[in-house]
């Protein structure tokens, strides 16, 4: 996908933000979203390139507040991108790209802490693991660009690593995302491998080789790489994972699923946009013998599904995600809810030139219950001068954001994010 979005440079800060509606009673504390902002003076540029920038905005019971910084300063971006994911761990915010360790920030400031984490490459989706608290990661390439070996690993609460290890895969693939349990961690090694490639566009250093077929890397938590294992796969492609759980007899995973991944060149070279995925769930006997069992969930399309993190990890019955609502037109236009219990999906379009970003699930308070609580989206379309920050009652979907917030300028197309309140932070910081 190129795009002509306009680039931000400036850093700024605004506050008393435009509210419409009312903010929900407790829902206090900033939602952190990062996005590959493009560079000033290119036109013509591939989504996934631009360089870092940490978007945050704030609820307080007063006012609601905006604040924009560059993760990595103009002489280190050459470096790395951490245009991708922001999660809170250990004390910092994570700017988190696949290539390269994460760049700690201070929630306040996001200013960088100068915190080292796992040097090496590190995956974009860690997955927090609320029982222990702990942060199970992986990179791919870990020996460097093409190579096959995969490193997995734990940083406890605190941030240290309590469990490393490596193994090797079939062929070097762009994994882009991890299942995780109690007891297990699953990658999909699916065919978009690295290729050779000539210039700097380093997304294109990956294409669509369906003749390597899929595979699913099973291991135990804690355990050597030695004991990996294997199960034959579809040869199809996903971006991500929504969740993973397992019972005594087999372990699954829920995610979006492409035919063949966009934005990437296929065997001709062609590189398609408007694939569409659709949520299915796969899974594995824990005897490590038969292929991946696969289970349409729903016929929608959509994608960057999310859940109640608080049930990461074990059984759940609601997906939040970005829908396409509009067949040809770019990107995803509506917030969606799919109960998987029901096979319902719940859903409000924004319209077909619209730009949603993925939603992220707040409890209404810390004991609510599963669908309990708010979705927060970034939005987007021609009619706004700004970017809106958009509220949504989890429960009630279709019937619209509750509150808007106008932020000052308008938000490039980004990614992923994470929503830390008020309450958390002070806990974290007291222990």
């Amino acid at each position: 996908m190129r795009t002509n979005r306009p680039p931000i440079e400036r850093e700024i800060d605004a506050r008393g933000l435009p509210l419409e509606g009312k903010l929900p009673s407790g829902l206090r504390g900033t939602l952190y979203r990062n996005g590959p902002n493009p560079r000033a003076g290119v036109a013509d540029h591939h989504w996934f390139l631009g360089p870092g920038m940490i978007h945050a905005i704030s609820l307080g019971e007063e006012q609601c507040a905006y604040r924009n910084r560059w993760v990595l300063p103009r002489d280190e971006r050459g470096l790395g991108k951490a245009n991708t994911h922001a999660i809170f761990h250990a004390g910092s915010i994570m700017a988190l790209e696949e290539a390269h360790a994460p760049v700690a920030l201070v929630p306040e400031t996001l200013a960088r802490t100068g915190a080292t984490y796992a040097p090496g490459p590190f995956t974009a989706h860690p997955k927090h693991d609320p029982l222990t608290g702990e942060l199970v990661f992986f990179g791919y390439a870990a020996d460097g660009a093409g190579s096959r070996m995969i490193r997995c690993g734990a940083l406890n609460r605190s941030g240290h690593r309590v469990w490393e290890t490596r193994f090797s895969a079939p062929f070097c693939s762009m994994v882009h995302d991890v299942a995780v349990t109690s007891r297990h961690i699953a990658l999909p090694i699916l065919p978009l491998a690295r290729q050779a490639t000539s210039g700097n566009d380093a997304s294109f250093a990956f294409a669509w080789h369906p003749e390597l077929g899929g595979h699913l890397a099973v291991l135990a938590r804690g355990a050597c790489g030695d004991a990996v294992r294997w199960y034959e796969a579809p040869t199809v492609y996903a971006f991500h994972i929504v969740n993973a759980w397992e019972d005594r007899d087999r372990l699954y995973l829920d995610l979006f699923v492409y035919d063949a991944p966009p934005l990437f060149p296929g065997p001709q070279e062609r590189i398609p946009f408007c694939q569409n995925a659709r949520p299915c769930r796969w899974s594995v006997a824990h005897d490590g013998h038969g292929p991946v069992r696969v289970e349409p969930l729903h016929d929608m399309v959509g994608e960057s599904g999310r859940i109640d993190d608080r049930i990461a990890g074990s059984r759940y019955s609601q997906i939040y995600c970005t829908s396409r609502r509009h067949p040809g037109a770019p990107g995803f236009q509506a917030v969606a809810r799919l109960d998987l219990m029901h096979g319902a999906i719940d859903q409000f379009d924004f319209g077909s030139q619209a730009f949603v970003s993925e939603p992220v699930f707040v409890p209404r308070q810390h004991h609510a219950g599963p669908d309990d609580g708010w979705l927060l989206s970034l939005v987007w379309r021609p009619d706004f001068a700004q970017s809106r920050l958009v509220i949504f009652d989890a429960g009630h979907v279709a019937d619209g954001p509750v509150a808007s917030v106008t932020l000052p300028q308008r938000v490039p197309d980004g990614f992923h994010g994470s929503f830390v309140s008020d309450v958390f932070l002070d806990l974290e910081r007291a222990l």
